[in-house]
C-alpha cells in the first residue's frame, strides 16, 4: 500500500510514518505504525494501546496446553472406567469403556436357552444400554472438566 502525502519534511501523520524518500515533489508513507516502529521515538508497537499482545498470545497457548493435558487425564480415566448394561431380563451382561469401546459380553445359560433371535435381541439391549452409560458418564465427566476451566456449561439435553 502506497500512500503520498504532500510535505517537505518527515513526520508523522494519523498513525503512518512519512519517510523522506522524495517522488516528484510527494513524500511517501509507511504504515510502519500498524506494525511496530511506529511511534516517534521508535519504542513500542502499532495497535495502539494493544503492544501487550505478545502476553497475551503466551497465555493463550498456556490455557490451550493446560486443557489439552486435562484432556487427556480425562481420556485416560474414562478408558479405565468400565460400564456396565444389562438386558431386560439381566440374563445378558454388556461391559463398555468410558470411551464407548466394548470390553467384554457376559450371557447366562438362561439366555442362550431363549433361541437364537431372542439371545440376539437380548445382546443388543444389554449392549445399548452400557453404550447409554458409558455416554452419560463421559458427558459428566467433560461437563466437571469444563466447569473446572471455567468454560461455559454445555446443555443439558445433548
Amino acid at each position: 500500500m502506497q500512500l503520498s502525502v504532500i510535505t517537505q519534511k518527515p513526520s508523522f501523520v494519523s498513525g503512518f510514518h512519512v519517510t523522506s524518500k522524495r517522488r516528484s515533489g510527494r513524500v511517501a508513507v509507511a504504515p510502519r505504525a500498524l506494525f511496530g516502529g511506529g511511534n516517534k521515538d521508535g519504542n513500542g508497537g502499532g495497535l495502539g494501546g494493544l503492544g501487550n499482545m505478545g502476553n497475551f498470545m503466551e497465555n493463550i497457548k498456556k490455557a490451550q496446553s493446560m486443557i489439552q493435558i486435562e484432556a487427556a487425564k480425562v481420556q485416560e480415566e474414562l478408558a479405565n472406567t468400565d460400564f456396565e448394561g444389562f438386558s431386560s431380563d439381566e440374563t445378558v451382561r454388556v461391559i463398555m469403556t468410558g470411551n464407548q469401546e466394548p470390553k467384554s459380553v457376559d450371557i447366562t445359560e438362561a439366555a442362550y436357552s431363549q433361541g437364537n433371535e431372542k439371545l440376539a435381541a437380548l445382546v443388543t439391549e444389554a449392549m445399548k444400554d452400557a453404550h447409554a452409560k458409558s455416554v452419560a458418564g463421559m458427558k459428566e465427566r467433560m461437563a466437571k472438566l469444563a466447569q473446572s476451566l471455567g468454560l461455559p456449561q454445555p446443555p443439558q439435553n445433548m
